[in-house]
């Protein structure tokens, strides 16, 4: 009997070798293509990037340096995730599919190569909410509030959309437990600490081009305007929002599965990737930087879908549901290969 609940753990367990492998080979694949076509390069700012992010644009080395600070973002993104659900157990398996699963999502898609402002951005955001759920249950943690606010206001330097997601961790805040006068104070801080120094600059130069370019960015919304998107490219958004509708199924109708505190976790992820969606549709200009903001909550929801059940049909279903993703993603890698460089 021993050997047999072995081998059905075994036969029926998601995070194996195997799944790594066809993964992680995906995700190399989809690079190596990429930096032979050069999808993405040279990289360019914009008309709504911040001005810090189009001096790094202007000082961006040849085309392999590039490429390589792109892929070294997305390992380097990708581990953070990984630490921060393995130190908060926001799943109660030890798993590395957050971390396989991000630099899926982020390498599959031709629009984010080789650089995006959310390569840094993303950094900022995960810090962030490590500080904002390491704070569960404490109204005194100013430290950890000011923390927060200043991550998310350094990465608004690179990427001034970021600022959007400000107000989702005052709500992560009181869900958390851990609101307070003192701890709206100090995010306030945490915000205004880096523009304090940013106007300072300004009055220095007598140049005021990064608080107006910047924030006049934040107003051109425009509500279902997106261009240059393609039917395979809503074919994945629309298969990812199915993958991301099941996880989020199953977390309200499993709500007692996992304890309170992940569960509040995990609530805090759904919002963040309804939000960055959400986003996705007001802003043409910037949708592909929330679309690859939501990778970050996305992947730890879907791993938490596909690992908290080791059931043989969840077992097929997640091979099968990325099987289908990476199929789709190599249609799209042609089709846009064939209009744009072929």
């Amino acid at each position: 009997m021993r050997g047999s609940y072995s081998g059905y753990i075994k036969q029926y367990n998601v995070d194996t070798p195997a799944s790594y492998i066809y993964l992680m080979a995906a995700s190399l694949a989809f690079w190596v293509i990429g930096f032979i076509y050069s999808l993405g390069y040279p990289v360019y700012g914009g008309v709504i990037s911040t001005p810090l992010w189009e001096t790094v644009c202007r000082i961006l080395p040849d085309k392999t340096v590039t490429y390589l600070i792109g892929f070294i973002l997305m390992i380097g993104g990708a581990f953070l995730i990984h630490r921060a659900n393995y130190i908060l157990v926001i799943i109660r398996e030890k798993t590395f599919l957050p971390f396989l699963l991000y630099a899926l999502f982020i390498s599959t898609n031709p629009d984010f190569f080789p650089l995006k402002s959310t390569s840094v951005g993303i950094f900022c955001l995960i810090l962030a909410m490590y500080q904002l759920f390491t704070s569960y249950h404490d109204t005194k943690a100013v430290d950890k509030a000011f923390n927060a606010a200043l991550f998310i206001g350094i990465g608004s330097l690179l990427w001034i959309h970021i600022l959007w997601f400000f107000p989702l961790f005052w709500l992560g805040m009181y869900h958390f437990k851990a609101l307070s006068l003192r701890t709206i104070l100090a995010s306030l801080m945490g915000i205004c600490t880096v523009y304090w120094f940013i106007l300072g600059w300004c009055l220095f130069e007598w140049d005021f081009t990064p608080f107006t370019l910047s924030f006049i960015a934040l107003t051109k919304i425009r509500f279902l305007h997106i261009m240059g998107t393609g039917l395979f490219d809503w074919v994945i958004i629309s298969y990812l929002g199915f993958l991301a509708l099941l996880s989020l199924v199953y977390i309200l109708t499993h709500d007692y599965d996992d304890n309170l505190r992940a569960r509040q976790y995990l609530f805090f992820l759904i919002m963040f990737t309804l939000l960055s969606f959400g986003l996705f549709f007001f802003y043409e200009q910037s949708s592909d930087e929330f679309l690859c903001v939501s990778c970050m909550p996305l992947s730890i929801l879907l791993t938490h879908f596909f690992t908290v059940n080791k059931g043989k049909k969840r077992c097929r279903g997640f091979h099968l549901a990325f099987i289908v993703y990476i199929a789709l993603s190599f249609a799209r890698l042609w089709s846009f290969l064939s209009n744009t460089v072929i």
